[in-house]
C-alpha cells in the first residue's frame, strides 16, 4: 500500500496533507512531461517530433492571439522587435534570445497558461534540435516573414493572414525538415 501511494504521489495524482492523509489531486500533465523533456536523454526521432509540435502550435495559435490581443501587447512586441538586429527579416538569423522574447510573448498573449508552460518546456528541445544537426543542413536561405511583419499583421490583419505569415516565418525550419 505504501509503495502504491508513493508511486501515485510521484505521478502527481495524490498529495499528502497533514491530518488528512493522501488526497487526490488534479495532476499537472505538463509537470509530469517536463521531467522527461531533457534533450540529452530523448531519442533523435522524439526530439524531431517535439520540434515539429512547436512549429504546428505556433501556426495554430492565431485565433487565440487575435481573441486576446490588447494594445499593450502590440507595444510590447514592437519593443522586442526594436531590439533585434535590422537584418533578421531578410536573412535566416537565429538568435535564441530573440526567439524566446518574441515567441514567448506570443504564447503569453494567447492567455492559455498550459500553452505558455508547454512553450517553456519546448524551448530547450527547440534550441537543441536547431543546433544539433538533427535537421538537414540548409543549402539555401529563404526569405521569410520577420517578427516585425508578424507584429504588423497582428495589428492590422486577421487570424488567417497571421497563420499564413507564421507558416512563412517558420519556412526555414520546415525546409530543414522536409527538403
Amino acid at each position: 500500500m505504501r509503495e502504491a501511494l508513493l508511486r501515485l504521489r510521484m505521478m502527481g495524482l495524490i498529495e499528502s496533507k497533514k491530518k488528512k492523509g493522501a488526497v487526490i489531486t488534479s495532476p499537472d500533465i505538463l509537470d509530469l512531461m517536463g521531467k522527461s523533456m531533457n534533450p540529452y536523454i530523448l531519442s533523435e526521432e522524439t526530439l524531431k517530433d517535439i520540434f515539429e509540435i512547436r512549429l504546428v502550435l505556433e501556426i495554430g495559435m492565431a485565433d487565440l492571439l487575435f481573441q486576446n490581443l490588447r494594445p499593450q501587447d502590440i507595444e510590447d512586441l514592437n519593443n522586442i522587435v526594436s531590439n533585434e538586429p535590422p537584418n533578421v527579416g531578410e536573412n535566416h538569423v537565429f538568435n535564441i534570445g530573440h526567439e524566446i522574447a518574441f515567441h514567448g510573448k506570443l504564447y503569453e498573449i494567447t492567455g492559455n497558461a498550459t500553452l505558455k508552460k508547454f512553450q517553456k518546456m519546448l524551448l530547450p528541445v527547440f534550441d537543441y534540435v536547431h543546433h544539433s544537426g538533427l535537421l538537414r543542413k540548409q543549402t539555401t536561405v529563404r526569405n521569410f516573414v520577420s517578427h516585425k511583419g508578424l507584429v504588423d499583421i497582428l495589428q492590422n490583419g486577421s487570424p488567417e493572414l497571421f497563420r499564413n505569415a507564421m507558416r512563412n516565418h517558420l519556412e526555414n525550419h520546415f525546409a530543414r525538415l522536409f527538403d
